[in-house]
């Protein structure tokens, strides 16, 4: 009898099965056999959002699952937010001592007034002596709102304490803003996160009150972020009602979205920086820009990632970002490179041209620059890597800043001097002698060819530890970037930017 039972079941399930006429009903039904049928027991959960991975994963480079704890964080990152919340300080241990190395100037430590050079004595009543390497990061660092409580020495004057709230650090995503020249402005965007439109127009109205005419917009190495605040960056780039990109996709209507205001920036020599991780809205952009000859694009070509990904929310917290449109630029060339089963694939090789000059654009997937220029990679040697993979290069310059800061501040007392005059010669011993400690083996060819690179970076992270300012680290490295060197030399040239841009006066 049990044997007829069963027989009876899995004639009725078998025959449920067959009954599905379409791909979702299978889908399903294969689905209902597996939780309810299977001969072990499924967690169920586990084993079905492993099966939307799967298959979103397969239908392009960029639709995907994301769990609850990774939408939160890409959620912030996009705010302009840091994954947790903390004081907004760097510090660094020397000699058993734990000493502050850099403040974020947003963050709620410097409006307490710690500063770079401080020496922090306890944490929470609990003494640097008891605490062990990593154990005062996780103390600074807790729910949003709680506080903190420090205990600071500075220099030979009376310790103090502060009480501090950890917030959430906004940081912008604006990298670095400044005069290169007397006429030249160089700004610098590395994400398009909350608000970063309207830190880009006061830094550009600040450059503007110092005599800006010509400006170089670096976007190398901006991975995106949020469209609209690409949109309201390049309204402040082009005049009148031009388009900046239109969306199309077969489930949506195409959409245009056009610059609509009065922009700070119109009219002068513009120069754009762009690399292979350009990516998604700082190459809508940088295609926008391209196509109505507003400037000259200068590096490499760009990712190519020119999909709309919509996110659709699960009651769990978890979501499935779907792509569901494609991005082009205004003369109508598709920002994505071509892919198969999910991954990227061969370029394109299209032209068209450009909506002011009529000039030749290329399309290979991404945008492609009018001038090339090729990044030198010769210092990335073994040793090179090894010596930053293992944080001595930023340890040892910590190190030396903490143990020589009023030294340094007498002999520097501004950035000017400092740029012009200081030598890292013995600093470059130092972190050869301890990387030498570290098993790091020194390699006579490899050091030289690292040398000049490492000499300029480790300048540079002495200047922002010492000064406390981002934006003299960015100064200094881009005083030596071909990049940003070879975008100066078109953009003082009037007979070569006009030349690139078909211009006839």
């Amino acid at each position: 009898m049990r044997a007829i039972l069963f027989g009876i079941l899995l004639g009725v399930v078998y025959c449920d099965l067959k009954a599905q006429s379409t791909p979702e009903e299978k889908l399903m039904q294969t689905l209902y056999a597996i939780t309810h049928l299977y001969v072990d027991s499924v967690p169920k959960e586990a084993y079905i959002n492993h099966t939307i991975a799967e298959m979103v994963g397969k239908l392009d480079p960029f639709s995907e699952y994301l769990p609850p704890v990774e939408l939160k964080s890409n959620d912030q990152a996009l705010g302009g937010m840091a994954a947790f919340a903390g004081v907004g300080m760097e510090g660094t241990w020397k000699d058993g001592h734990f000493y502050v190395s850099f403040v974020e100037k947003t963050g709620s430590a410097w409006l307490q007034g710690i500063r770079a050079g401080d020496e922090v004595l306890s944490v929470d009543g609990k003494t640097v002596e008891q605490l062990q390497d990593g154990q005062i990061f996780r103390l600074l660092n807790g729910e949003e709102g709680s506080v903190v409580t420090l205990q600071i020495k500075r220099g030979k004057k009376t310790p103090f304490e502060r009480k501090i709230v950890r917030t959430y650090i906004l940081s912008s995503g604006v990298r670095s803003a400044y005069m290169i020249d007397s006429e030249t402005g160089y700004l610098s965007i590395s994400v398009f996160s909350k608000n970063v439109a309207e830190d880009f127009r006061k830094q550009l109205q600040n450059l503007l009150r110092r005599g800006m005419k010509k400006l170089i917009l670096d976007i190398r190495k901006n991975e995106g972020g949020l469209f609209d605040e690409a949109i309201a960056i390049a309204d402040e780039l082009l005049d009148g009602n031009k388009p900046v990109v239109y969306a199309d996709g077969i489930h949506m209507e195409r959409m245009t979205f056009q610059a609509s205001v009065k922009g700070l920036f119109e009219q002068g020599r513009l120069v754009v920086l762009v690399n292979g991780q350009t990516k998604s809205a700082a190459e809508i952009l940088a295609g926008a820009l391209q196509d109505w000859d507003r400037g000259v694009l200068v590096g490499g070509s760009t990712f190519g990632k020119g999909m709309i990904q919509d996110t659709f929310p699960f009651e769990d917290g978890s979501a499935l970002r779907l792509t569901v449109a494609r991005y082009f630029t205004p003369s109508g060339r598709s920002i994505q490179k071509p892919y198969g089963g999910g991954q990227l694939s061969a370029q394109s090789g299209k032209t068209y041209e450009s909506l002011r000059t009529h000039r030749v654009l290329r399309s290979e997937g991404g945008i492609v620059p009018d001038v090339f220029v090729s990044a030198d990679t010769v210092h990335f040697t073994r040793w090179y890597n090894m010596l930053v993979y293992s944080g001595v290069q930023k340890q040892v310059t910590r190190d030396y800043v903490v143990g020589c800061r009023l030294e340094l501040l007498k002999k520097y007392k501004t950035f000017e001097a400092f740029q012009k005059n200081f030598d890292g010669g013995a600093l470059l011993q130092e972190i050869c002698r301890v990387a030498e400690e570290a098993n790091i083996v020194f390699s006579e060819e490899e050091y030289e060819r690292s040398e000049n690179f490492l000499r300029v970076q480790v300048k540079a992270l002495v200047a922002r530890e010492l000064f406390n300012e981002n934006e003299y680290y960015y100064r200094i490295l881009n005083s030596a970037d071909p990049f940003v060197q070879k975008a100066c030399e078109i953009m003082n040239t009037s007979e070569e930017y006009r030349r690139i841009l078909k211009e006839n006066n």
